[in-house]
């Protein structure tokens, strides 16, 4: 519990994140790579911390009338620390996609610079001259709603200020109403680290003359 709080502190001062959302194309499936994210300067200290670290993406595909589809992609990677080695593993909607070592923290950090999310949509069932759009949410280490009530708890019982610390008193409530805000807002995870960007319009039968 006192990790999961601490790891919400480290990343609370996180800014705005300035990404690029790209639609790739490989074996007929309409995938995704997002480039320039700015992630908290603490990650690599938690990505070596030996406790799986996950990054949670909602890809949705949209035109001009709305949403055509979505995709969730779980990222979830933890460093051995008896073999010095990285497991990335990848699932999709709740399916194993990928399974891989990774031997640096060199290469997570590149491998997460142009995070690929391939293959997530069948090309031949969309519109191939229809301008399209992707959106991309992601999420390090999003906590569900019962392990944020359980955080709430924690934190009602062992934030009682002391005298002259109502200023960190303060900051820890602003941090918890970021993420119950999200809660409000309908969703079933929440994270104080998150971007939200989209793809520029495209047309599929252009992206795949590109491939040729």
């Amino acid at each position: 519990m006192r990790r999961a709080v601490a790891l919400l502190l480290l990343l609370a001062n996180t800014g705005a994140n300035a990404a690029e959302v790209f639609a790739t194309v490989a074996d007929g499936k309409l995938g995704s790579r997002i480039d320039a994210i700015s992630f908290p300067e603490s990650l690599p200290k938690e990505l070596t911390s030996g406790l799986t670290n996950r990054f949670y993406a909602r890809v949705t595909l949209l035109d001009a009338q709305g949403t055509l589809d979505q995709r969730a992609v779980e990222i979830a990677i933890r460093y051995d620390l008896w073999d010095q080695v990285f497991t990335v593993v990848s699932t999709m909607n709740g399916a194993i996609v990928e399974s891989r070592s990774v031997a640096t923290l060199a290469e997570i950090t590149a491998l997460l610079g142009a995070l690929r999310l391939p293959k997530l949509f069948d090309a031949a069932t969309l519109p191939a001259a229809r301008e399209l759009t992707l959106r991309v949410e992601v999420l390090l280490n999003p906590i569900d709603r019962e392990k944020m009530r359980m955080i709430r708890k924690w934190v009602a019982q062992n934030s009682t200020p002391e005298v002259g610390a109502e200023q960190g008193f303060s900051t820890t409530n602003a941090i918890f109403n970021r993420i119950f805000e999200q809660y409000s807002q309908g969703s079933d995870v929440a994270a104080v680290w998150r971007i939200d960007a989209r793809s520029k319009p495209f047309r599929l039968d252009s992206l795949m003359h590109e491939r040729r």
